[in-house]
């Protein structure tokens, strides 16, 4: 079988010719920065000083820290997922009423915001909504409204939340915008001539039309969140406890340090972005509807 494989991949080699030497660089890349450290990440997960075992998988489910280091990340990627989704979406709609030149500038702004993370996007957020931040000294000299009093904190749950849905929203609003687009006027006016309402429009033919982008957008919003590590460590240090803060501390802790640990973390993360894909491609072709 492998020979036979060998013989079909020569083939399709030299059916392609030089077609194939743009693919090159793709197939090292891929090869040097996905698939060689994933496979030893896997292989650091199980690897101890006694040979091969599974003890690193299990001391993360029979520890309490760990299950809830994966709880929370689990619940703040699905809220941030789910908010931002829906304000990009909403975004995106909105900016069909929009002048063609306008558009243009906003679709620019947009794709400069959603690159602003990581460390910069806390000090940021520091800055105006921190205890003494510009934003929450106004409000409480101008308009008498304490936040911190209020119960408010940018250094919780609600801090981390709010300053993830930042970068969330103009990255749902740059991936919904081509279905939105997609979505012809003409289609709206037939409707709307066949007496279809403005709400049966978007039940009957809106929503499962941007349906299968949706739960695409949604994937890879849940994957940037779960995977983020820079904006909520420079944000609350590791006062909250999310995985990928935890990864960071197993790797580079000075007293006790768990590579293996931080490897079995990483590939459970990796299998729920893997389960998260699995389970939107199947919503998509049992949900598709006239969204396909």
């Amino acid at each position: 079988m492998k020979n036979n494989l060998v013989k079909r991949l020569g083939q399709e080699l030299r059916r392609g010719g030089i077609l194939w030497v743009p693919l090159i660089p793709l197939i090292i890349f891929a090869l040097a920065f996905e698939i060689l450290p994933m496979g030893y990440i896997i292989y650091s997960s199980v690897h101890t000083s006694t040979g091969i075992s599974f003890q690193s998988y299990a001391q993360v489910f029979q520890s309490k820290y760990y299950v809830v280091s994966l709880k929370n990340s689990l619940l703040v990627s699905v809220a941030v997922g789910v908010i931002g989704l829906v304000i990009g979406t909403i975004g995106a709609l909105s900016l069909r009423s929009i002048g063609e030149a306008w558009r243009e500038k906003l679709l620019t702004l947009v794709n400069m915001t959603s690159n602003f993370s990581g460390v910069p996007l806390a000090f940021a957020y520091i800055v105006l909504l921190g205890v003494n931040g510009l934003v929450t000294v106004l409000m409480k000299e101008k308009m008498g409204l304490d936040l911190y009093g209020m119960g408010f904190n940018l250094f919780s749950w609600t801090g981390i939340v709010l300053v993830y849905i930042y970068f969330s929203v103009p990255l749902a609003f740059m991936l919904m915008y081509p279905a939105v687009y997609a979505l012809r006027q003409d289609i709206q006016e037939a409707a709307r001539i066949l007496g279809a309402s403005r709400f049966h429009f978007w039940r009957k033919i809106g929503i499962p039309i941007l349906l299968p982008s949706m739960l695409g957008s949604f994937t890879l919003l849940f994957a940037n969140s779960l995977g983020a590590y820079a904006t909520a460590y420079a944000l609350t240090s590791s006062n909250n406890s999310l995985v990928s803060i935890t990864i960071a501390n197993l790797v580079t802790g000075d007293i006790f340090p768990d590579p293996s640990l931080a490897s079995a973390l990483a590939v459970i993360m990796a299998g729920f972005l893997v389960a998260s894909i699995i389970i939107n491609e199947r919503l998509k072709k049992n949900g598709g509807g006239v969204g396909q």
